[in-house]
């Protein structure tokens, strides 16, 4: 394998056989700006880890605490041992006391949508070391080059990165930061076992964001801006303004850890930051470079306007050189020949009309290494509805320049003037910070999210010379969106007179700002309103009881032609997350050809032909035939539906997600496949009666996010309580089949013969669930705290796996802030359990013939510490949500079926027993795990009863 870091005809294959990584964080990870100041580890359970099957190496450098493993399971097991100590020093009070600011500027750094899957692959030999990257630009290589060398104090040139091109037009698909850390992470597991290791791209947690303060010169409360002598302002950050190293190198050189990078904006101004500890943020050098212009091209508007004079006239006074040509050439070009005051402010259409001027200057380097200046200027011109805030960019100016510092290397590039160019106006609208909908889906499958950048690349030592330009585009490294924000609310305030200082931009604030009354009537304006709503709910109430349901006419169906493909992939993903395939797909059937048998205390059900076939599906159902049984229950030809089809939830979906969940299904390959008729018992078989079921039960009102929560738990009920419809196996049902609500919610439910636990109080407990640990089972299936998925919950992960991490996490957020649910925040992990068992078990007098069958047919893989890799992950029983439980029932379930389809292949399959134990072994073996793994826990009844009853259920399908 070659391993030359200049190669490009022959890159490094990637190894076919790679180790897997993870490393720990610390509970708080500070930093100076020179050194790393936060917690400090005391101890781990280092040599205990390193005994576990499947666990390649125990690595300690410093404070940096990680494992390789031979798969990602075995890898999240041993991390979850280590059970590392740490002290947590007190944080130190400012070293002086800070007046308040008199203003402050805030960037919102843009959380990425990124699905889990994204992996970083490094090996270090003796001298070089090769990395293997998802698509990387040019400027983050060069970040991830130098980084990288810092870390293992190697020479950039014994660092061979290899990375596709970003496509065309497409934003780089990770962080900067989320990218570094894990490059780090591989890299000092590598280095200390010498083979490949992959690590996953963790994405950070919700980022605080970047803010700039202009300090108070006086007790004055006149805004202090920069003036005329002195026209860049000195701005002040409670955090280092610069990108901080890797956690990596920060933990395993906390001396040692100066920045990875600085801010290269130049001409604006200065950032001061204050010297003490603060928490290491994910800001990178774009994000410094955006939020320093934002808030210095803001200030310059501002003085302007305090001096009364023209804010483009003011700030291209204070240009010079090819930065002021440039500012006027773009002045130009958007016809901007007086003053702002000539502008039309007030359109015929009501809305308010403003225009804004900012702009940048960034020294980069380019391909061939060597020094460039490049500029930036934009004109933007804006409309505001008065009534709602609503922000319009309507017209984009925008133009850029390039110099090479020492001219003589090669000729300047001339200035490029573009207007109304469609990425550009894509960029400035992403600005307007639109907020985030309940029901917004990011697809892992498109990776072009954030503003677009315009430099796709490989590895820039690998670039033939004098390739900057590409496509007919400069490799900007982002300079060209700068000053959008800045310009945008300049523009704003010129519309307005209301200054926004928080990017993205609020237009709920503006609107508070312009103070426009609320519009619309209230009902108690018109007397008899009440009774006019009262009406229509009582029509409808009607209309829902009324037992006989008309047919809806067939149709020709759809022509899917007419849904966009961002539509079929928002049903895709609407269609994941709510496992229909699961449901709809007989054993050995086609996908979604129904004819499922499910087992309800009513009889069994069978699910229905969901393809667009035209004779046996739904190929000729028109969107409201489809739409009505998703929301009320009926069929097309009038039938009333049976609630096994979880209709009562998945009416909480928005009419936009409806509407692209038919236009995927209608997408799909049709399959001819008549499903079983469904034949209850008397009283059963009436499906009129339903229509009562549903006077009594079903609400059909689509989900509404709570003002008073965050957009993440909003978006976490809306997937918990519709799409995933969670509750139609983990709530309690009446006598009459419907879930129980209010405290009973997700209080505990079964499904096909398997107890679904309670989800409504995940944070307490003996083995409470946390963030990360519920993010982590959610993903993979599997939590080293609890266990493996299996059942039916093993199923819906791999649904689940089609979702974001941004998903995941929000589902995480809501069930754990559920009413009934302890906030997770004052919830203590539950400690870790001995990696190794302490000494051989005992023999349990009263179970001896239990303990006989574990020995010789569960131990190899279950008993900790010992044997080799057999199956995959080795489940610590002693942590098992199952030998906990108030039932044995999913105990037996997993012994007699065994897992034949992981949530996730790297776990393994177990075995069924069903064949080779009878009912009393069973018993015998349930009792002896019981006592053994779970002493704390009351003993099981001795009876083969239930054993017997769910051996035959399962024989009869």
């Amino acid at each position: 394998m070659s391993l030359s870091p200049h190669t490009n005809a022959a890159t490094p294959a990637l190894p076919a056989e790679l180790l897997h990584g993870l490393a720990l964080r610390p509970p708080q990870a500070r930093w100076n700006g020179l050194r790393y100041q936060g917690s400090e580890l005391i101890s781990a359970e280092l040599a205990a880890v390193r005994a576990m099957t499947g666990v390649v190496a125990a690595v300690q450098q410093q404070h940096f605490l990680g494992v390789v493993a031979a798969t990602p399971a075995h890898a999240l097991q041993a991390a979850s041992s280590l059970a590392p100590v740490w002290h947590v020093p007190d944080s130190a009070p400012p070293l002086t006391a800070h007046s308040a600011p008199t203003a402050q500027y805030v960037w919102q750094m843009a959380h990425a949508p990124r699905h889990g899957a994204a992996q970083v692959v490094v090996w270090c030999l003796a001298e070089q070391a090769s990395v293997w990257l998802p698509p990387c630009s040019a400027q983050t290589l060069r970040t991830l080059r130098r980084e990288l060398a810092a870390l293992l104090q190697r020479h950039e040139a014994a660092l061979q990165l290899i990375s596709p091109a970003i496509a065309a037009g497409a934003a780089e698909p990770l962080q900067l930061l989320d990218l570094l850390d894990a490059a780090a992470d591989a890299a000092l597991l590598s280095q200390a076992v010498c083979r490949p290791v992959s690590v996953p791209c963790q994405s950070g947690s919700a980022q605080a964001p970047l803010v700039l303060c202009v300090p108070a010169a006086s007790p004055s409360t006149d805004l202090q801006l920069p003036t005329m002598a002195a026209p860049a302002a000195t701005l002040t950050s409670d955090a280092p303004w610069s990108v901080r190293p890797s956690l990596a190198r920060l933990l395993s050189q906390p001396e040692m850890a100066r920045a990875s990078a600085q801010a290269s904006v130049r001409d604006a101004g200065t950032v001061q930051a204050v010297k003490t500890p603060a928490i290491a943020r994910n800001a990178g050098v774009q994000d410094l470079n955006a939020a320093q212009v934002f808030a210095q091209e803001s200030l310059w508007h501002e003085q302007a306007l305090a001096q009364g004079l023209d804010p483009l006239a003011f700030r291209i006074e204070h240009l010079q050189g090819r930065a002021q040509d440039l500012a006027r050439q773009v002045a130009e070009r958007a016809q901007w020949h007086g003053t702002q005051q000539d502008f039309a402010q007030t359109g015929a259409d009501g809305r308010l009309h403003g225009r804004g001027f900012a702009t940048a200057q960034l020294q980069t380097l380019d391909a061939s290494g060597a020094d460039r200046l490049v500029w930036s200027a934009w004109v933007a011109e804006v409309a505001v509805h008065p009534q709602t805030g609503a922000i319009e960019v309507t017209r984009v100016v925008a133009g850029h320049d390039s110099q090479q510092l020492q001219a003589a290397q090669a000729a300047t590039l001339r200035p490029e003037i573009q207007e109304q160019d469609p990425q550009l106006l894509a960029n400035a609208r992403q600005l307007l910070g639109a907020a985030s909908a309940f029901d917004d889906w990011n697809s892992p499958r498109d990776a072009a999210h954030g503003l677009v950048l315009r430099s796709p690349c490989a590895d820039p030592a690998l670039l033939p010379e004098g390739s900057l330009i590409q496509q007919g585009r400069l490799d900007l490294d982002g300079v060209e969106t700068l000053p959008a924000a800045a310009a945008i609310a300049n523009a704003v305030a010129h519309a307005t007179g209301v200054r926004l200082r928080e990017v993205p931009f609020d237009s709920e604030q503006l609107r508070r700002g312009l103070a426009a009354p609320e519009s619309g009537a209230a009902l108690g304006k018109r007397p008899w309103g009440w009774l006019a709503v009262g009406a229509v709910g009582v029509a409808g109430l009607a209309a829902m009881a009324w037992p006989l349901k008309p047919a809806l006419p067939l149709t020709s169906g759809p022509d899917v032609t007419l849904y966009s493909a961002q539509a079929i992939e928002r049903g895709r993903l609407v269609a994941a997350a709510g496992d229909c395939v699961v449901c709809h797909t007989a054993p050995g059937g086609a996908a979604n050809a129904g004819g499922l048998g499910l087992d309800t205390p009513f009889g069994t059900i069978y699910s229905t032909n969901i393809t667009p076939d035209n004779a046996t599906g739904i190929g000729r159902w028109s969107f409201a035939a489809f739409e009505r049984a998703m929301r009320q229950g009926i069929h097309q030809d009038g039938r009333q539906l049976y609630p096994a089809f979880p209709y009562t939830a998945f009416a909480k979906l928005s009419d936009g997600d409806m509407q692209a969940l038919y236009g995927y299904l209608m997408a799909q390959a049709p399959v001819k496949a008549q499903a079983p008729q469904t034949q209850l018992a008397f009283p059963y078989n009436l499906r009129p009666a339903m229509a009562g079921w549903n006077a009594l039960f079903h609400d059909a009102t689509p989900f509404k996010p709570d003002p008073a929560r965050t957009p993440e738990w909003n978006r976490g009920a809306y997937l918990v309580e519709g799409a995933g419809h969670c509750a139609a196996c983990h709530s309690p049902r009446n006598a009459l089949g419907a879930e129980k609500t209010g405290i009973h919610y997700l209080g505990g439910g079964e499904a096909e013969g398997w107890k679904a636990p309670a989800l409504n109080q995940l944070a307490e407990g003996q083995r409470p669930w946390t963030r990360d640990t519920l993010s982590q089972y959610l993903r993979s299936g599997f939590s080293p705290q609890h266990g493996v998925a299996a059942g039916p919950m093993a199923p819906v992960i791999h649904g689940l796996a089609e979702l974001p991490d941004s998903d995941l996490r929000a589902i995480t957020t809501y069930l754990l802030e559920l009413p009934n649910a302890k906030p997770a925040a004052a919830v203590q992990a539950a400690p870790a359990a001995a990696a190794v068992a302490p000494a051989p078990a005992p023999v349990y007098a009263q179970h001896a013939n239990g303990e006989r069958i574990y020995q010789n047919a569960c131990a190899v893989c279950h008993e900790a510490g010992s044997g080799p890799t057999l199956f995959g992950a080795k489940p610590l029983l002693a942590l098992n949500t199952n030998l906990h439980a108030a039932t044995p029932d999913n105990l037996v379930q997993v012994i007699l079926h065994g897992i034949q389809s992981p949530a996730n292949e790297a776990l393994g399959h177990m075995p069924a027993f069903k064949d080779s134990l009878d009912d009393a072994q069973i018993l015998d073996l349930t009792a002896y795990l019981r006592e053994r793994f779970a002493p704390e826990e009351k003993a099981w009844p001795h009876d083969t009863t239930a054993i017997s009853k769910l051996r035959a259920a399962a024989a009869t399908h």
